[in-house]
């Protein structure tokens, strides 16, 4: 059984980088939310092979697309430089139309904002950080994959906010229901 910090912190980070089993979690866990009758905002890796392509640099996660939780569009966020493209082709447009989508639902109203990760994007040129930063202020439980290279932003972002759990189906269910009694919902 979780302790009384895995309930009550209102962020659930869970440690991955590009095509990590965390990535599959994180997805498996919005999607049950969801069927389970939960307002889901956010966006995530959609599930199966439809989420990445395969890049052509090793950690590179190029050809991905993500899935909006809010609407079901999937929105890819890498865009084709052509053959022999040696950089990352992350179609920064893209990722900021992701981005104003998510922030457009937090404001709607939802229970739960689950967002594919933080990592480089959000550290160094705000991604979806803006995300984040409406969820939190609109006291909403956040769960997120943070990619390694990114912790020590991570770490003064969610200083205080958020839970380490493992990439484990279990941890972030018992995460949510904590969240979920807390707010009266069916957990």
């Amino acid at each position: 059984m979780p302790s009384a910090k895995f309930s009550a912190a209102p962020i659930a980070a869970i440690r991955g980088g590009p095509g990590s089993a965390a990535t599959s979690v994180l997805t498996a866990f919005a999607l049950r939310r969801q069927a389970e009758g939960v307002a889901v905002v956010g966006v995530i890796v959609p599930p199966g092979p439809n989420g990445h392509g395969g890049g052509a640099r090793e950690g590179c996660e190029c050809r991905g697309v993500l899935l909006d939780l809010a609407s079901g569009e999937t929105i890819s966020i890498h865009q084709d430089l052509g053959p022999g493209s040696e950089a990352c082709n992350l179609d920064t447009s893209e990722l900021a139309r992701a981005c104003a989508a998510a922030e457009r639902a937090v404001a709607a109203g939802a229970d739960l904002v689950v967002l594919n990760r933080f990592g480089h994007q959000e550290a160094e040129h705000g991604g979806l950080m803006a995300v984040y930063q409406a969820a939190v202020a609109a006291g909403l439980p956040i769960a997120c994959m943070v990619a390694p290279k990114a912790e020590a932003v991570w770490e003064s972002f969610a200083e205080g906010l958020s839970v380490w759990l493992p990439a484990e189906d279990e941890a972030l269910d018992a995460w949510w229901r904590g969240h979920a009694s807390a707010r009266g919902q069916a957990a």
